[in-house]
């Protein structure tokens, strides 16, 4: 599916919406086609048109409202902020079949959050079981950690992102990157950067 990039006349990006959606817009003169998909291209028996990839809306006068500065909680951003495997034997688990594990168990008070959740291995999850992780008898790779970004951004947009690879296109507007804490006992930045690499492969 070929999405374009949404931008207000201020040139801010506002959403991601369909190929055909961007075409109507553009063909009813609310919106110009800034960039568009060199190698993909919709035919129809008046017309022939490069995809559009980035257009600006000339009637959208409307700043987005919500920021956000965290990557929002999903199973999908789970899974790729670490990395695509198990964080206790490092076993690449797919999207459809790793499980959810608190570190804390949630008998103990533990909380579904970005700070307390991992992905894991059926296997590793049915050993630790109901107990927090026991040094030497099941570690963690790395600590848990918020993915945080480098500037606020519109939630609507993060959202429908998140760890997605956009269009070469819309870098210039995607501003902000996904950074993880520098700490003692959570993953380097360098680290962050690997995993959320490698889950794209």
């Amino acid at each position: 599916m070929l999405d374009a990039l949404a931008l207000n006349v201020a040139g801010i990006p506002m959403d991601i919406i369909s190929w055909k959606r961007a075409v109507t817009l553009w063909a009813l003169g609310r919106a110009e086609i800034l960039a568009t998909y060199e190698d993909r291209f919709i035919h129809s028996p008046r017309l022939s048109l490069a995809a559009p990839s980035i257009v600006q809306c000339l009637d959208a006068r409307s700043m987005p409202r919500n920021f956000t500065h965290i990557l929002p909680f999903t199973r999908r951003n789970l899974h790729a902020r670490d990395g695509g495997m198990c964080v206790y034997c490092g076993q690449k688990v797919s999207l459809s079949n790793f499980t959810i594990d608190h570190v804390i168990p949630r008998s103990q008070g533990g909380k579904t959050s970005w700070e307390n959740v991992v992905a894991a291995c059926m296997g590793c999850n049915n050993r630790k079981g109901n107990r927090r992780p026991r040094p030497g008898e099941i570690d963690l790779l790395h600590e848990p950690f918020i993915p945080r970004l480098t500037r606020a951004a519109p939630r609507n947009l993060v959202e429908k992102l998140s760890f997605r690879v956009p269009p070469m296109a819309w870098s210039s507007y995607i501003y902000w990157k996904i950074t993880a804490p520098v700490k003692s006992n959570a993953v380097s930045s360098g680290h962050a950067t690997a995993l959320f690499a490698e889950a794209h492969r």
